[in-house]
């Protein structure tokens, strides 16, 4: 499967975002790990794809999901949302009731306001895995739920959904692999 995982521009971790990005060439889900090494970056929201793959067991969109940090609120969305997904389906533009097979041109946006930096991501890294997961979850056709401790839960206040996986797969540091 391919994954096409947009990065930002700058590899500077301490550097804001800059709101467009360089696409990476896609690579197989088993090759990410090399992809992260070669780009000699550790980035936040590829590390995070990789471990909502394995929390899934799936891939949603065929592979071919762009995840794009330090978006601007989509208008109409609540002013505390930090990331969100879009997608065009065979019952229309994100419509979770069309079949997740059906989707196509899947994204994931991470809000700026959460996350400006990749050393913010890091430093969130339980909450941005957590995001990252959840909003995976919605490209493979999951709705929200009201399930105690469910990663699919509309709002989260604190770390106690914070799936094992997240924790165990933290952000590494300069030089360190850990996924």
């Amino acid at each position: 499967m391919l994954a096409a995982v947009l990065l930002p521009a700058a590899a500077d971790a301490h550097a804001r975002l800059p709101d467009h990005y360089l696409s990476a060439a896609s690579v197989h889900a088993s090759s990410r790990q090399a992809a992260l090494a070669r780009l000699g970056i550790h980035n936040m929201a590829l590390r995070a794809v990789v471990i909502a793959e394995r929390y899934w067991g799936a891939t949603p969109c065929g592979g071919q999901i762009a995840v794009l940090a330090n978006r601007r609120l989509l208008p109409g969305l609540d002013g505390t949302t930090d990331g969100w997904v879009t997608f065009d389906s065979s019952l229309g533009a994100n419509n979770l009731e069309a079949p997740a097979d059906t989707y196509t041109n899947c994204t994931i946006s991470l809000a700026h306001w959460q996350w400006p930096t990749q050393t913010v991501m890091a430093s969130d890294w339980p909450m941005f895995c957590l995001t990252v997961v959840h909003e995976m979850g919605h490209l493979l056709g999951q709705s929200h739920s009201l399930a105690p401790g469910s990663v699919m839960a509309a709002v989260f206040t604190d770390e106690s959904r914070v799936p094992p996986i997240c924790r165990a797969a933290g952000p590494a540091s300069p030089g360190e692999s850990r996924i």
